[in-house]
């Protein structure tokens, strides 16, 4: 019983439960500046608590150049601290098995880094900050199982982010090779979830949907959050931590903020202005229908010597 609760438990992919990397902000030590850091969450997304890792999780961070580092990690909240200004991706690892199944777990996500050194690389700030400075990367060699996001198709002309209404698009490897029947799943913190399947060239595509209608005019910086997941099993057998397993299970989580789309400050002001021109037409109308049924004042003279 405790075994089959422990694996509900461990199975982000087949239940509700799924773990990600989520942001968070803290105060640098003896400073009052905010720093980021991300806590390897499991649970249903979008709350969830730290997940527990073995020891042995491996931690890679990849620079604006393609540069990567690694290191290993033993807690659940991951350091992001590197040296320079731009957009790094975030990769976390964490093997383990149970019931005979090799699981390997990993989480990603993009991050811009604010408080890091500019002055050596002010060229590749300004790139790491263009649409698409972090779309469509070649996947890490040192991770067997991957999602990456492609260049969206926008219905708007703002370049620094993803809105609803936007076309998202992804393509899954698997050892640096796109697949064509891995099924991609989407959460978003609302609780629309949906399963979307590649084409024949592996790419995954739908409509960024909108389903919170938070008020636009007191918060344009609204953003929402949405959960990209997905799973494979690989019939390999061997031994891991002197443990036999007879099949290996990947998992790959990616969360995405989107912002509500800019179409809908057109369209509202467009409508306004619509409303404005409809009423100034129907005033001046009124105005003219009036002047054509006014009467000319007949005058009537009288004789005071009659």
């Amino acid at each position: 019983m405790r075994l089959g609760l422990l694996a509900l438990l461990l199975f982000p992919i087949l239940s509700d439960a799924s773990v990600w990397l989520k942001q968070h902000y803290v105060k640098s030590t003896g400073t009052t500046e905010m720093r980021t850091e991300f806590i390897l969450t499991e649970g249903a997304f979008p709350e969830g608590k730290p997940q527990a890792l073995s020891g042995s999780a491996a931690y890679y961070l990849r620079d604006r150049e393609g540069h990567v580092s690694e290191r290993n990690i033993s807690s659940a909240v991951v350091p992001f601290e590197p040296p320079y200004k731009g957009n790094y991706h975030l990769f976390v690892e964490e093997r383990y098995v149970e019931a005979g199944i090799l699981h390997v777990l990993l989480a990603k996500t993009r991050s811009y880094n604010m408080h890091g050194n500019i002055s050596t690389s002010l060229a590749s700030e300004i790139r790491g900050k263009t649409i698409g400075s972090y779309y469509g990367k070649p996947p890490l060699p040192e991770i067997p199982f991957e999602i990456v996001m492609q260049r969206p198709i926008k219905h708007h002309h703002i370049n620094c982010c993803i809105y609803s209404g936007d076309i998202a698009r992804f393509k899954i490897y698997f050892r640096q090779k796109a697949q064509q029947n891995i099924p991609l799943t989407v959460v978003t913190q609302t609780g629309w979830r949906n399963r979307f399947l590649p084409d024949d060239t592996g790419m995954i595509a739908f409509e960024i949907p909108r389903n919170s209608y938070a008020d636009i005019h007191t918060d344009k910086r609204h953003k929402e959050w949405m959960l990209i997941e997905a799973a494979y099993t690989e019939a390999a057998s061997g031994v891991y931590n002197s443990v036999p397993y007879t099949s290996v299970r990947y998992t790959m989580s990616i969360p995405l903020s989107f912002h509500s789309s800019p179409l809908e400050y057109t369209s509202e002001l467009s409508g306004f202005f619509t409303v404005l021109g409809v009423m100034l037409v129907f005033s001046l109308g009124a105005y003219y229908h009036r002047r054509r049924k006014r009467k000319t004042p007949t005058e009537i003279w009288f004789d005071d010597d009659a």
